[in-house]
């Protein structure tokens, strides 16, 4: 059994979400009421045998389960698939009525009981039964509530159950502090910190008094943990092939910008017949080629922003001054290729 304060703090932790918690007794009986609307103590005998005394442990076979739920459509997902088929309520009667707000319990609370259950005792929708229980270590069935049927559920594995409201169980008499099931949702911004995580809540679940008993996290990441280390591990080989990529982008660019400058060899041939000078037609070609690639790094930014692949500040000036340097060095490289040939000589190359 899990405390409430227990529940409280794994809830305020900031870590999950998505939470859902239960509990149950499976020490109760249902049956229609004696004419003055009570719990009739003879049945018990007739479980026991009017010469013995009724012991709900050794009886138990003989007893329903009670199971009281917070949200009815998250425990039917979590025990029954379909979820049309898993419930069947009286026509004046529907899931929105699976709740319980009088404090003083004097109104007949909500259930909903199995198909084995209304079988056997032949219970009718919107009949008032009235069910016994009891609380922590008793022998015998001390507590009881009366109840209306607005449904039944056919969940295969729980054929003596009893569902009731959550607010119900938390009204009826007794002491009922603890919670048999606590599920929940690792935030997901938090996968990568799992091994914190899991510390963290630990720390929350074996506290003094967290539970009844000592409890235990299952945290299931099994799947997640694959997922996050193989992630990891391309991100780790993507970063090792980082330079590589690197070096073969500015090795092109290189390349790129030298062989578009010598595709200009006839026309330096011509700006050196018509007088301009070795200095002035290198300038000018050097200048094409840094305003070639700057258009195209703008172009490539833009593109960048556009399908939202998002990389540092620094990475971009980074990568970009690199590329720019490369097509610097490369169209400097082919300008001095050619200006160092005479005017003849560059009319004779060959396209």
């Amino acid at each position: 059994m899990i405390t409430r304060q227990t529940l409280n703090q794994v809830i305020t932790s900031g870590l999950v979400e998505d939470i859902y918690f239960e509990t149950s007794s499976p020490w109760a009986l249902v049956t229609s009421p004696d004419v003055d609307g009570t719990f009739p103590e003879g049945i018990l005998d007739e479980i026991a045998g009017y010469d013995n005394v009724f012991d709900a442990w050794q009886h138990r076979e003989s007893l329903n389960e009670l199971i009281a739920v917070e949200q009815l459509d998250l425990f039917i997902s979590r025990n029954f698939s379909p979820y049309a088929q898993a419930l069947i309520f009286a026509p004046e009667f529907d899931q929105d009525l699976f709740v319980y707000t009088d404090e003083s319990f004097e109104t007949p609370v909500p259930v909903i009981l199995s198909e084995e259950i209304m079988m056997i005792n032949g219970f009718e929708f919107g009949e008032i039964v009235s069910i016994g229980y009891r609380l922590n270590r008793d022998q015998v069935l001390r507590e009881e509530m009366t109840a209306v049927i607005i449904g039944m559920h056919q969940v295969p594995h729980m054929p003596r159950t009893i569902l009731l409201p959550l607010s119900a169980w938390e009204f009826a008499p007794g002491d009922i502090v603890g919670f048999t099931t606590l599920q929940f949702i690792v935030d997901p911004s938090l996968n990568r910190e799992l091994p914190d995580v899991r510390e963290r809540i630990e720390e929350i679940i074996t506290q003094s008094g967290a539970g009844f008993t000592s409890l235990k996290l299952d945290l299931q990441d099994e799947e997640l943990r694959f997922v996050v280390q193989t992630m990891e591990e391309n991100v780790s080989l993507l970063w090792l092939l980082y330079p590589v990529v690197v070096v073969v982008s500015m090795l092109i660019a290189m390349g790129l910008s030298i062989f578009l400058t010598l595709q200009n060899t006839k026309n330096v041939a011509v700006m050196r017949i018509f007088g301009a000078t070795r200095k002035r037609i290198g300038i000018v070609l050097w200048t094409e080629q840094i305003v070639l690639c700057l258009c195209g790094l703008m172009l490539g930014l833009c593109l960048l922003v556009v399908l939202g692949w998002g990389f540092g500040i620094l990475e971009l000036l980074e990568i970009t001054g690199l590329y720019l340097f490369s097509v610097m060095v490369g169209s400097a490289v082919a300008l001095f290729i050619i200006i160092r040939h005479a005017t003849l000589e560059l009319l004779q190359v060959k396209e």
